[in-house]
């Protein structure tokens, strides 16, 4: 290897800038760069619910034209989880894509609202709330997304708890929120 070639400093990647940059702001995140097979980096970020929307308004401010794509709510079992998956510095592609991950214990799921700082995250914290009781703290609309309204207030159909659907609902495949009778026979 030459000298010259060896004293060469690599520059970061837009993902490893992103990286570092919520590092320096939020020590207690967890944050990796992980490289997909089609060899695109992302970086994933693991951060505690009471700094997340703080979390959010960074990116925001790192990217004003931010791009919210999805979020999904997960069961951990004794926790419940969030990912929200947005695009960053998408007009330089390619874009950086970033996963923020937020967990809150299920006997006090509360994660708090940011639809305010990107919209579109509402009907995903919609379907968190009804799917498996997340609680989106300040959450403007709080409207059943899939669920029909005569659905069993406190039954969360992708909850793995008690809280989950019961028996008796499983068995009615065509009518899943039909208590009464369960399976036709």
């Amino acid at each position: 290897m030459s000298e010259a070639h060896a004293n060469e400093v690599k520059e970061p990647t837009k993902a490893e800038k992103v990286a570092k940059a919520i590092a320096e702001r939020f020590p207690e995140a967890e944050i990796q760069v992980k490289t997909n097979k089609w060899g695109r980096q992302r970086v994933w970020v693991r951060i505690p619910r009471e700094k997340y929307r703080e979390l959010m308004e960074f990116v925001k401010k790192l990217d004003g034209e931010a791009h919210y794509s999805i979020g999904i709510e997960q069961d951990w079992g004794n926790e419940l989880g969030f990912l929200s998956h947005l695009l960053i510095h998408y007009d330089d592609a390619p874009a950086v894509s970033l996963i923020v991950d937020v967990h809150a214990p299920k006997d006090n799921p509360v994660v708090p609202d940011i639809s305010d700082i990107f919209p579109i995250a509402l009907q995903f914290e919609r379907e968190g709330m009804e799917m498996v009781g997340l609680d989106f703290e300040g959450a403007p609309d709080r409207r059943r997304l899939f669920l029909p309204d005569d659905f069993p207030e406190g039954i969360y159909p992708l909850r793995m708890d008690d809280k989950g659907i019961p028996e008796e609902m499983v068995h009615n495949a065509g009518h899943p929120y039909y208590l009464k009778g369960g399976a036709k026979e």
